[in-house]
């Protein structure tokens, strides 16, 4: 009995002791040693699932990358422009660049246009059936107004603003260069070809010996053989030996 005793209180304490015989390399070698990673997140059947609410975005989805400007384009709807949108995008891109008269009787250069009170605006366009008449101009706005068939109807009116302080505007070198070269659907440049006024009347003046040759039967002389038979008005060719 007490050597079995003997025995357990050695196995229980042998431990101990050899943790107590760690050199100290062995112990900072022990102290650095990570820990064993928690690999179950790896696995997709080890995961927590997490339900996604309707309207909430997915965080681990694929980001959809937006579409190209010509497709979204393609994708907008079009909307069908009425004349008095066309009139009013027409008049709100034209510029008023002069005004001269006396309160109560100014005149105001509208692009090409003079613009007087009480006078009717000339037509914009062709198969215009809207028609404008300038219902006051003073020194700040012009004021337009659509003639109705119907009293009844509220007035439209068209206000268009003066403006004619003198302004310093800046064109940088890309600016000048977008406004001036026009560029297809995928951003090239899509210039004409340019043409020499020489070759081309060149090629005129070609194709018009074409078509006369086309018309005209001309006589040609073969290898010693004429195509047509000589007429007794014409001398005899040389005999050769």
């Amino acid at each position: 009995m007490a050597l079995c005793l003997g025995v357990c209180a050695f196995v229980t304490v042998s431990p101990a002791v050899a943790q107590q015989e760690l050199t100290p390399a062995q112990q900072k070698a022990a102290d650095l040693r990570l820990p064993e990673l928690d690999r179950t997140a790896l696995l997709p059947e080890m995961r927590s699932p997490s339900d996604v609410r309707e309207g909430e975005r997915n965080p681990f989805g694929n980001v959809s990358l937006p579409p190209p400007e010509e497709e979204a384009r393609e994708a907008e709807p079009t909307q069908v422009e009425t004349e008095e949108m066309k009139i009013r995008r027409i008049l709100g891109n034209m510029r008023i660049t002069g005004l001269s008269g006396t309160p109560g009787d100014y005149a105001v250069l509208l692009g090409p246009l003079v613009l007087r009170q009480g006078e009717e605006l000339p037509r914009l366009f062709n198969d215009q059936a809207e028609i404008l008449r300038v219902t006051s101009v003073t020194d700040r706005d012009v004021v337009l107004t659509f003639a109705e068939k119907d009293p009844n109807l509220p007035p439209r009116t068209i206000g268009l603003s003066i403006d004619l302080k003198p302004r310093v505007h800046s064109l940088l070198v890309g600016d000048l260069f977008a406004k001036t070269v026009p560029f297809d659907k995928k951003g090239a440049p899509d210039l004409p070809y340019l043409e020499s006024p020489q070759i081309k009347a060149l090629l005129e003046v070609r194709e018009k010996q074409q078509g006369l040759e086309s018309m005209i039967e001309r006589r040609r002389e073969l290898m010693g053989e004429a195509s047509y038979p000589r007429r007794e008005s014409e001398p005899e060719p040389p005999k050769t030996e």
